[in-house]
């Protein structure tokens, strides 16, 4: 047994009791400026459901270090002992604020609970606190609860520590299981300086040092709701309710016994409680959790008979939520699939019957043409000449037309060797000076050094940059400017095209490389489509990067030729 202490050791233990509760309270205000700091933080605005968890973490610190330095006034002014109670049950309401803000669903709306502490300072006034019970009696049950409750967000952030897999929740589940245990040596009803009263009261500030240590702004941004810390809570309260009771009617009966009669009264009530109790937390634990499961499910049933175009409800902000939204969006990128399979499946069958028609129209046009060419050379005048070159002109035309479109539906194999792109550029600069001078365009180029050569056909990448270069040629007005240019863009070799001219709408960049789009009067609206194909089939790209009156700039990416070890 403890031996009684003298009067100066518990003056001691007084004045330490009353520092431990200056400390604690200290503490938490320090808790209360860090979670101001990050709601107020400019830099990085919080959204509105991480701030409103922040909000309540820092109204229950804020309530539980008022309570501990109310506390402590109490026992240096030596108030009555009933003030206690005040004390003990603002801990309990601070720990319950803690455990909404790690464990609610929508905290926005759940600010008013702290405006349960403005009932508690009724216990202040004399002619209510001291018409209650003596504090010792009932202090125990309270006590308890506020174990409990510690031990409760103990377990919430080990639950946010396998969650979140940060490490540091680790620490705050440490820390309160402290205040756990602290709480449950004081449940005893020890005399001041026995080991029961020691413990406890040195392991809470402990408690709260390790809690202020890991709570920082960054794990206060990242408290975030989950079907996991809802689960404990409900079966937390579950357990809890039985709990209470009967802790309840023991100290009521150990106050005030009552006769046999009364005892099964109370056993009954007891039961009657727990009874309830399960009923209601078990039904609400079904109606939270089980119904946005069931909803997902007919929501999922449904979506074939809606075609893809459905969403299913993904209000919720934990995991239920999480999987509704990524849910939606897989519909979203399958629906695209979908959509871009159809027409590709059309463009096929359109590429098909292109070339086809385009097989069946050369011929004819190569006797059109012959026959116009023998009539320009066999008869004289003014009149056949003109219609001679206008026939010759249009047939040359459709002859590049059926060539482009067999070139895209049936594309010409690859013949992949080492190609040197400095003499590629070079090439295409030397056979497009000509047309650049008639422009009066300036036509540039500048070369990497030190370029390995590009794995790809030679000639089809001279054919995508005339094709480029033509555009470019097209685009500028006299006095212009086309440039080519090689290097390195995202680990791939590169052949930028380049021009200042009226660049293009944001609105048409993504229409450009479709196949029969196109701008120009009499453009086939194919030589964009087809040089990204060649790109593609190169394994690189054909991208485009343009802004209305900043030019356009088209950029060939292309694989190196790996070299051996």
């Amino acid at each position: 047994m403890d031996e009684p202490v003298s009067e100066l050791d518990a003056r001691l233990l007084v004045g330490y009791h009353i520092g431990e509760d200056l400390l604690i309270g200290l503490l938490c205000l320090a808790m209360v400026w860090r979670a101001y700091r990050l709601l107020r933080r400019p830099e990085a605005p919080l959204t509105a459901e991480t701030g409103a968890r922040v909000w309540l973490l820092a109204a229950g610190f804020a309530i539980h270090g008022a309570s501990s330095l109310l506390h402590g006034a109490v026992h240096t002014a030596a108030w009555a002992s009933n003030l206690l109670y005040q004390t003990l049950l603002g801990y309990c309401l601070g720990l319950l604020l803690i455990v909404s803000a790690v464990s609610l669903e929508r905290p926005a709306g759940k600010k008013a609970l702290a405006l349960g502490y403005l009932p508690l300072l009724f216990l202040l006034l004399p002619s209510v606190h001291s018409r209650l019970p003596l504090f010792g009696e009932l202090r125990p049950l309270v006590w308890i609860s506020v174990a409990y409750l510690a031990g409760l967000i103990s377990m919430l952030y080990l639950a946010a520590a396998y969650r979140t897999q940060d490490h540091r929740f680790l620490g705050l589940a440490g820390g309160f299981a402290l205040l756990c245990i602290a709480a449950s040596f004081l449940f005893f009803p020890a005399p001041i300086g026995s080991q029961a009263w020691l413990h406890g009261h040195l392991l809470r500030p402990v408690g709260f040092v390790v809690i202020v240590a890991s709570l920082g702004q960054r794990e206060m941004a990242l408290h975030q709701g989950s079907i996991l810390y809802r689960a404990l809570t409900a079966f937390g309260l579950l357990a809890a309710v039985p709990l209470v009771s009967f802790g309840t009617a023991v100290f009521y009966e150990s106050i005030r016994p009552v006769n046999i009669l009364g005892q099964r009264l109370l056993l009954f009530l007891l039961f009657l409680v727990t009874v309830t109790a399960t009923l209601v937390f078990g039904l609400g634990l079904i109606i939270r959790l089980v119904r946005p499961i069931l909803l997902l499910k007919r929501s999922v049933a449904g979506l074939a008979a809606s075609d893809l175009r459905a969403r299913i409800p993904a209000a919720g902000n934990d995991e239920i939520g999480e999987l509704g939204s990524a849910f939606n969006d897989m519909l979203t990128r399958l629906r695209l699939a979908m959509d871009e399979q159809q027409r590709l499946c059309q463009l096929a069958a359109t590429g098909e019957l292109a070339a086809t028609l385009a097989h069946e129209i050369r011929n004819p046009l190569l006797a059109i043409d012959g026959a116009a060419e023998y009539i320009g050379k066999n008869f004289s005048g003014e009149l056949v000449r003109e219609f001679v070159g206008i026939i010759r002109s249009e047939a040359t035309r459709i002859q590049r037309l059926t060539s482009a479109l067999m070139t895209f539906a049936q594309p010409q194999e690859l013949r992949l060797r080492a190609v040197d792109l400095g003499e590629v550029v070079r090439g295409t600069a030397t056979l497009m000076g000509t047309e650049a001078r008639e422009q009066r365009v300036t036509l540039e180029t500048s070369l990497a050094a030190d370029l390995p050569p590009a794995l790809g056909d030679g000639d089809q990448i001279k054919q995508v940059l005339i094709n480029l270069v033509l555009n470019a040629l097209q685009a500028v007005a006299k006095g212009g400017q086309v440039h080519i240019g090689t290097g390195f863009r995202e680990g791939m070799l590169a052949v930028t095209v380049a021009d200042n001219g009226p660049g293009i709408p944001a609105a048409l960049q993504g229409r450009i490389f479709h196949p029969f789009f196109t701008t120009k009067a009499r453009g086939t609206g194919l030589g964009l489509a087809v040089s990204r194909n060649i790109a593609r089939a190169h394994g690189g790209d054909l991208t485009v990067e343009s802004a209305p009156g900043q030019g356009s700039t088209f950029t060939l990416l292309l694989r190196a030729v790996e070299k051996r070890p």
